[in-house]
Protein backbone atom coordinates (compact mmCIF):
# COMPACT_ATOMS: atom_id res chain seq x y z
CA UNK A 1 0.00 0.00 0.00
CA UNK A 2 1.72 3.44 -0.94
CA UNK A 3 1.89 6.60 1.18
CA UNK A 4 -1.46 8.19 -1.21
CA UNK A 5 -3.56 5.10 0.03
CA UNK A 6 -2.90 4.91 3.82
CA UNK A 7 -3.37 8.70 3.66
CA UNK A 8 -6.35 8.35 1.32
CA UNK A 9 -7.80 5.83 3.93
CA UNK A 10 -6.70 7.97 7.17
CA UNK A 11 -9.71 10.37 5.98
CA UNK A 12 -12.16 7.89 5.26
CA UNK A 13 -11.53 5.13 8.23
CA UNK A 14 -12.57 8.13 10.89
CA UNK A 15 -15.53 9.21 9.18
CA UNK A 16 -17.17 5.83 8.44
CA UNK A 17 -16.45 4.70 12.01
CA UNK A 18 -17.88 8.06 14.13
CA UNK A 19 -20.52 7.70 11.35
CA UNK A 20 -21.29 3.76 12.51
CA UNK A 21 -20.79 4.80 16.28
CA UNK A 22 -23.69 7.29 15.78
CA UNK A 23 -25.75 5.26 14.10
CA UNK A 24 -25.37 2.59 16.71
CA UNK A 25 -25.91 5.07 19.54
CA UNK A 26 -28.91 6.48 17.92
CA UNK A 27 -31.21 3.35 16.89
CA UNK A 28 -30.25 1.97 20.54
CA UNK A 29 -31.49 5.45 22.15
CA UNK A 30 -34.83 5.26 19.61
CA UNK A 31 -35.29 1.05 20.36
CA UNK A 32 -35.08 1.72 24.34
CA UNK A 33 -37.74 5.04 24.92
CA UNK A 34 -40.12 3.04 22.66
CA UNK A 35 -39.08 0.13 24.96
CA UNK A 36 -39.06 1.83 28.22
CA UNK A 37 -42.25 1.47 29.20
CA UNK A 38 -42.59 -2.19 28.04
CA UNK A 39 -39.59 -2.55 30.93
CA UNK A 40 -41.48 -0.99 33.80
CA UNK A 41 -44.41 -2.71 33.35
CA UNK A 42 -43.41 -6.31 32.83
CA UNK A 43 -40.70 -5.47 35.85
CA UNK A 44 -38.11 -7.03 33.49
CA UNK A 45 -34.13 -7.13 35.53
CA UNK A 46 -31.92 -4.70 34.72
CA UNK A 47 -29.44 -7.70 33.43
CA UNK A 48 -32.02 -8.82 30.84
CA UNK A 49 -32.67 -5.28 29.40
CA UNK A 50 -28.38 -4.83 28.87
CA UNK A 51 -28.54 -8.13 27.22
CA UNK A 52 -31.26 -7.62 24.93
CA UNK A 53 -29.39 -4.34 23.78
CA UNK A 54 -26.07 -6.17 23.40
CA UNK A 55 -27.53 -8.51 21.89
CA UNK A 56 -28.71 -6.24 19.22
CA UNK A 57 -25.57 -4.82 18.20
CA UNK A 58 -24.44 -6.83 15.72
CA UNK A 59 -27.39 -6.52 14.02
CA UNK A 60 -27.50 -2.67 14.04
CA UNK A 61 -24.07 -2.29 13.15
CA UNK A 62 -24.52 -4.95 9.65
CA UNK A 63 -27.22 -1.79 9.27
CA UNK A 64 -25.53 0.88 9.49
CA UNK A 65 -22.30 0.12 7.52
CA UNK A 66 -24.22 0.97 4.17
CA UNK A 67 -24.40 4.26 5.35
CA UNK A 68 -21.62 4.62 7.09
CA UNK A 69 -19.28 3.88 4.20
CA UNK A 70 -21.07 6.35 1.89
CA UNK A 71 -20.33 9.27 4.36
CA UNK A 72 -16.88 8.32 4.63
CA UNK A 73 -16.21 8.23 1.34
CA UNK A 74 -17.48 11.45 0.93
CA UNK A 75 -16.88 13.74 3.54
CA UNK A 76 -13.21 12.04 3.46
CA UNK A 77 -12.47 13.16 -0.38
CA UNK A 78 -14.89 16.17 0.14
CA UNK A 79 -12.26 17.42 3.17
CA UNK A 80 -9.47 16.27 0.89
CA UNK A 81 -10.67 18.69 -2.09
CA UNK A 82 -11.87 21.40 0.01
CA UNK A 83 -8.27 21.62 1.37
CA UNK A 84 -7.02 21.37 -2.44
CA UNK A 85 -5.13 18.18 -1.83
CA UNK A 86 -6.64 16.17 -4.40
CA UNK A 87 -5.49 18.90 -6.86
CA UNK A 88 -2.23 18.43 -5.71
CA UNK A 89 -2.18 15.09 -6.15
CA UNK A 90 -3.88 15.18 -9.67
CA UNK A 91 -1.67 17.41 -10.37
CA UNK A 92 1.36 15.15 -10.35
CA UNK A 93 -0.21 12.68 -12.72
CA UNK A 94 -1.89 10.28 -10.22
CA UNK A 95 -5.94 9.69 -11.85
CA UNK A 96 -8.61 9.57 -9.56
CA UNK A 97 -8.99 5.57 -10.34
CA UNK A 98 -5.78 5.03 -8.41
CA UNK A 99 -6.22 7.10 -5.30
CA UNK A 100 -9.95 5.88 -4.84
CA UNK A 101 -9.18 2.53 -5.72
CA UNK A 102 -8.29 1.63 -1.63
CA UNK A 103 -12.04 2.97 -0.09
CA UNK A 104 -13.28 0.79 -3.03
CA UNK A 105 -11.34 -2.05 -1.49
CA UNK A 106 -12.56 -1.19 1.89
CA UNK A 107 -15.97 -1.06 0.73
CA UNK A 108 -15.81 -4.71 -1.01
CA UNK A 109 -14.27 -6.37 2.06
CA UNK A 110 -16.98 -4.20 4.59
CA UNK A 111 -19.53 -5.87 1.91
CA UNK A 112 -18.49 -9.31 2.70
CA UNK A 113 -18.28 -8.34 6.44
CA UNK A 114 -21.60 -7.76 6.38
CA UNK A 115 -22.93 -10.63 4.62
CA UNK A 116 -20.72 -12.89 7.21
CA UNK A 117 -21.62 -11.06 10.25
CA UNK A 118 -25.38 -11.06 9.40
CA UNK A 119 -25.29 -14.83 8.68
CA UNK A 120 -23.96 -15.47 11.69
CA UNK A 121 -23.42 -13.25 14.67
CA UNK A 122 -26.38 -11.13 14.19
CA UNK A 123 -28.66 -13.70 13.00
CA UNK A 124 -28.14 -15.65 16.14
CA UNK A 125 -27.82 -12.80 18.43
CA UNK A 126 -30.10 -11.28 17.14
CA UNK A 127 -33.25 -14.11 17.68
CA UNK A 128 -32.10 -13.90 21.22
CA UNK A 129 -32.72 -10.29 21.38
CA UNK A 130 -36.27 -11.27 19.94
CA UNK A 131 -36.96 -14.03 22.65
CA UNK A 132 -36.11 -11.81 25.00
CA UNK A 133 -38.67 -8.83 23.61
CA UNK A 134 -41.20 -11.52 22.95
CA UNK A 135 -41.45 -13.44 26.13
CA UNK A 136 -40.26 -10.44 28.68
CA UNK A 137 -41.21 -7.39 27.30
CA UNK A 138 -44.93 -8.27 25.96
CA UNK A 139 -45.05 -12.18 27.44
CA UNK A 140 -45.35 -13.44 24.17
CA UNK A 141 -44.85 -17.27 23.94
CA UNK A 142 -42.95 -18.73 21.14
CA UNK A 143 -43.29 -22.44 20.82
CA UNK A 144 -41.86 -22.34 17.30
CA UNK A 145 -38.63 -23.53 15.95
CA UNK A 146 -37.49 -23.76 12.54
CA UNK A 147 -34.73 -26.99 11.29
CA UNK A 148 -33.26 -26.72 8.05
CA UNK A 149 -36.03 -29.03 6.45
CA UNK A 150 -39.40 -28.27 8.91
CA UNK A 151 -41.39 -25.95 10.90
CA UNK A 152 -41.97 -27.22 14.59
CA UNK A 153 -44.87 -26.23 16.83
CA UNK A 154 -45.09 -27.42 20.12
CA UNK A 155 -48.94 -27.29 20.31
CA UNK A 156 -51.00 -28.49 23.90
CA UNK A 157 -50.60 -32.02 23.90
CA UNK A 158 -49.31 -32.26 20.19
CA UNK A 159 -46.31 -31.41 18.32
CA UNK A 160 -46.47 -29.86 14.45
CA UNK A 161 -44.39 -31.05 11.84
CA UNK A 162 -44.79 -28.62 8.81
CA UNK A 163 -42.58 -28.26 5.88
CA UNK A 164 -44.70 -24.77 5.00
CA UNK A 165 -47.22 -23.00 6.43
CA UNK A 166 -49.04 -20.21 4.57
CA UNK A 167 -50.09 -17.12 6.79
CA UNK A 168 -53.15 -15.78 4.13
CA UNK A 169 -54.34 -18.94 3.53
CA UNK A 170 -54.26 -20.56 6.74
CA UNK A 171 -52.75 -23.41 5.82
CA UNK A 172 -49.83 -26.27 6.52
CA UNK A 173 -48.37 -28.40 3.59
CA UNK A 174 -47.07 -31.69 4.48
CA UNK A 175 -48.07 -31.58 7.71
CA UNK A 176 -47.08 -34.72 10.70
CA UNK A 177 -48.84 -34.22 14.41
CA UNK A 178 -47.61 -36.11 17.43
CA UNK A 179 -50.37 -36.65 19.99
CA UNK A 180 -48.71 -36.86 23.24
CA UNK A 181 -50.35 -38.78 26.50
CA UNK A 182 -49.92 -37.71 29.72
CA UNK A 183 -46.84 -39.40 30.46
CA UNK A 184 -45.07 -38.05 27.08
CA UNK A 185 -45.54 -40.56 24.93
CA UNK A 186 -46.34 -40.90 21.69
CA UNK A 187 -50.21 -41.74 21.25
CA UNK A 188 -50.89 -41.00 18.08
CA UNK A 189 -49.26 -39.72 14.41
CA UNK A 190 -51.56 -38.09 11.57
CA UNK A 191 -49.23 -37.20 8.58
CA UNK A 192 -51.30 -35.17 5.53
CA UNK A 193 -50.19 -33.64 2.32
CA UNK A 194 -52.79 -30.59 3.35
CA UNK A 195 -54.10 -29.04 7.06
CA UNK A 196 -56.61 -25.85 6.03
CA UNK A 197 -58.80 -23.60 9.12
CA UNK A 198 -62.50 -24.07 7.81
CA UNK A 199 -64.71 -22.07 9.62
CA UNK A 200 -64.08 -23.21 13.07
CA UNK A 201 -61.95 -25.89 13.16
CA UNK A 202 -58.59 -27.67 11.25
CA UNK A 203 -59.65 -30.02 8.27
CA UNK A 204 -56.96 -32.38 7.36
CA UNK A 205 -56.47 -33.81 3.73
CA UNK A 206 -55.41 -37.08 1.93
CA UNK A 207 -53.44 -38.56 4.97
CA UNK A 208 -52.90 -41.73 7.53
CA UNK A 209 -53.60 -41.60 10.85
CA UNK A 210 -51.68 -44.28 13.56
CA UNK A 211 -52.65 -45.19 16.24
CA UNK A 212 -50.32 -46.78 19.32
CA UNK A 213 -51.51 -48.96 21.72
CA UNK A 214 -49.22 -50.65 23.52
CA UNK A 215 -46.85 -52.66 21.35
CA UNK A 216 -49.86 -52.86 18.67
CA UNK A 217 -50.91 -50.08 15.77
CA UNK A 218 -54.02 -49.30 14.02
CA UNK A 219 -53.78 -47.39 10.87
CA UNK A 220 -56.29 -45.58 8.96
CA UNK A 221 -56.28 -43.65 5.37
CA UNK A 222 -58.27 -40.69 4.89
CA UNK A 223 -59.22 -38.38 2.16
CA UNK A 224 -60.43 -35.61 4.62
CA UNK A 225 -60.56 -35.80 8.55
CA UNK A 226 -61.67 -33.07 10.99
CA UNK A 227 -59.04 -32.59 13.85
CA UNK A 228 -59.86 -31.50 17.26
CA UNK A 229 -56.97 -29.37 17.81
CA UNK A 230 -56.59 -26.72 20.21
CA UNK A 231 -54.69 -24.44 18.54
CA UNK A 232 -55.88 -21.73 15.84
CA UNK A 233 -54.55 -20.07 13.55
CA UNK A 234 -54.01 -16.97 16.18
CA UNK A 235 -51.81 -19.05 17.60
CA UNK A 236 -49.85 -19.36 14.42
CA UNK A 237 -50.21 -16.05 13.95
CA UNK A 238 -46.15 -15.33 15.23
CA UNK A 239 -44.94 -17.50 12.05
CA UNK A 240 -42.79 -15.46 9.55
CA UNK A 241 -43.56 -16.40 6.01
CA UNK A 242 -39.92 -16.94 5.79
CA UNK A 243 -37.81 -18.79 8.84
CA UNK A 244 -35.45 -16.32 9.39
CA UNK A 245 -33.93 -18.67 11.35
CA UNK A 246 -32.15 -20.44 8.86
CA UNK A 247 -28.68 -19.51 7.36
CA UNK A 248 -28.34 -18.95 3.82
CA UNK A 249 -27.26 -22.24 2.40
CA UNK A 250 -30.06 -23.99 4.71
CA UNK A 251 -32.81 -21.62 3.49
CA UNK A 252 -31.43 -22.39 -0.24
CA UNK A 253 -31.60 -25.68 0.32
CA UNK A 254 -34.81 -25.26 1.92
CA UNK A 255 -36.79 -23.10 -0.90
CA UNK A 256 -35.28 -25.66 -3.23
CA UNK A 257 -36.64 -28.75 -1.76
CA UNK A 258 -40.48 -26.43 -1.57
CA UNK A 259 -39.79 -25.73 -5.45
CA UNK A 260 -38.94 -29.54 -6.27
CA UNK A 261 -41.99 -30.56 -4.56
CA UNK A 262 -44.32 -28.01 -6.70
CA UNK A 263 -45.08 -25.54 -3.45
CA UNK A 264 -44.87 -21.68 -4.09
CA UNK A 265 -40.63 -21.20 -3.03
CA UNK A 266 -41.14 -17.52 -3.93
CA UNK A 267 -41.02 -15.35 -0.98
CA UNK A 268 -37.84 -17.94 0.31
CA UNK A 269 -36.02 -17.07 -3.17
CA UNK A 270 -36.49 -13.35 -2.88
CA UNK A 271 -35.05 -13.59 0.77
CA UNK A 272 -32.04 -15.29 -0.37
CA UNK A 273 -31.60 -12.46 -2.96
CA UNK A 274 -32.10 -9.90 -0.20
CA UNK A 275 -29.52 -11.74 1.58
CA UNK A 276 -26.60 -10.84 -0.85
CA UNK A 277 -28.22 -8.04 -2.40
CA UNK A 278 -28.29 -6.32 0.79
CA UNK A 279 -24.69 -6.09 1.55
CA UNK A 280 -23.50 -5.29 -2.01
CA UNK A 281 -25.46 -1.97 -1.18
CA UNK A 282 -22.31 -0.90 0.49
CA UNK A 283 -20.01 -1.17 -2.59
CA UNK A 284 -23.21 0.83 -4.94
CA UNK A 285 -23.51 3.85 -2.00
CA UNK A 286 -19.50 3.71 -1.30
CA UNK A 287 -19.29 4.26 -5.19
CA UNK A 288 -21.72 7.02 -5.06
CA UNK A 289 -20.37 8.53 -2.49
CA UNK A 290 -16.80 8.83 -4.06
CA UNK A 291 -18.21 10.28 -7.50
CA UNK A 292 -20.26 12.91 -5.80
CA UNK A 293 -17.01 13.87 -3.41
CA UNK A 294 -15.60 14.05 -7.30
CA UNK A 295 -17.58 16.21 -8.75
CA UNK A 296 -18.76 18.80 -6.54
CA UNK A 297 -16.57 22.17 -6.72
CA UNK A 298 -13.66 23.04 -4.63
CA UNK A 299 -15.75 25.77 -2.71
CA UNK A 300 -18.53 23.39 -2.95
CA UNK A 301 -20.69 22.56 0.56
CA UNK A 302 -19.88 19.39 1.94
CA UNK A 303 -23.24 19.84 4.20
CA UNK A 304 -25.42 20.11 0.53
CA UNK A 305 -23.65 17.14 -1.21
CA UNK A 306 -24.97 15.12 2.24
CA UNK A 307 -28.33 16.04 1.54
CA UNK A 308 -27.77 14.86 -2.30
CA UNK A 309 -26.14 12.01 -1.62
CA UNK A 310 -28.96 10.81 1.40
CA UNK A 311 -32.02 11.71 -1.11
CA UNK A 312 -30.20 9.22 -3.65
CA UNK A 313 -30.31 7.01 -0.73
CA UNK A 314 -33.60 7.08 0.17
CA UNK A 315 -34.58 7.18 -3.90
CA UNK A 316 -32.23 3.64 -4.13
CA UNK A 317 -33.73 1.99 -1.11
CA UNK A 318 -37.38 2.73 -2.37
CA UNK A 319 -36.01 1.32 -5.72
CA UNK A 320 -34.67 -1.88 -3.52
CA UNK A 321 -37.74 -2.10 -1.64
CA UNK A 322 -40.37 -1.86 -4.56
CA UNK A 323 -38.15 -4.22 -7.16
CA UNK A 324 -38.64 -6.74 -3.61
CA UNK A 325 -42.20 -6.25 -3.14
CA UNK A 326 -42.97 -6.84 -6.84
CA UNK A 327 -40.77 -10.31 -6.71
CA UNK A 328 -42.85 -11.16 -3.81
CA UNK A 329 -45.75 -10.92 -5.39
CA UNK A 330 -44.73 -12.76 -8.55
CA UNK A 331 -44.75 -10.37 -10.74
CA UNK A 332 -40.95 -10.29 -11.36
CA UNK A 333 -38.30 -12.80 -11.42
CA UNK A 334 -37.26 -12.99 -7.78
CA UNK A 335 -33.40 -11.77 -8.93
CA UNK A 336 -34.30 -9.31 -11.14
CA UNK A 337 -36.95 -7.53 -8.74
CA UNK A 338 -34.19 -7.73 -5.77
CA UNK A 339 -31.64 -6.85 -7.79
CA UNK A 340 -33.26 -4.01 -10.17
CA UNK A 341 -32.27 -1.47 -8.38
CA UNK A 342 -28.64 -2.36 -7.34
CA UNK A 343 -28.15 -2.74 -11.23
CA UNK A 344 -29.70 0.87 -11.99
CA UNK A 345 -27.75 2.79 -9.12
CA UNK A 346 -24.40 0.94 -10.56
CA UNK A 347 -25.54 1.93 -13.86
CA UNK A 348 -26.36 5.58 -12.54
CA UNK A 349 -23.07 5.56 -10.81
CA UNK A 350 -21.04 4.83 -13.31
CA UNK A 351 -22.70 7.47 -16.00
CA UNK A 352 -21.74 9.90 -13.30
CA UNK A 353 -18.02 8.56 -12.85
CA UNK A 354 -17.48 8.55 -16.49
CA UNK A 355 -18.81 11.92 -17.34
CA UNK A 356 -16.98 13.37 -14.68
CA UNK A 357 -13.67 12.08 -16.23
CA UNK A 358 -14.97 13.26 -19.66
CA UNK A 359 -15.35 16.45 -18.12
CA UNK A 360 -11.81 16.88 -17.00
CA UNK A 361 -10.34 15.81 -20.42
Amino acid sequence: MTIIHRYVLRHFAPVFLLALIAFLGLYIIADFFEKVDDLLEQNVSLALSIAYFLFKIPFIVTQGIPMSALLGALVGLGLMKRNRELIAIETAGIRPSYYVAPIVCVSLVLAVIHFLVGETLSRTLNQEAEKISKEEFYNIKTPVTYGYENLWVHGRGVIYQILLYDVQKQSMEKVSLFYLDDRFRLAQRLDAKQVRWEGDRWVAENGLLLRFKGSEMEQEWFERRDLNLAETPNDFGSIETIPQELGWLNLYRYARKIRQEGYQSTPYEVELQMRVALPFTTIILTLLGLTIALRQDIHGGIPLSISVALGATSLYLGFFHLGSGLASANILPPFLGVWAGNLIFISFTLYLWMSHLGRRR
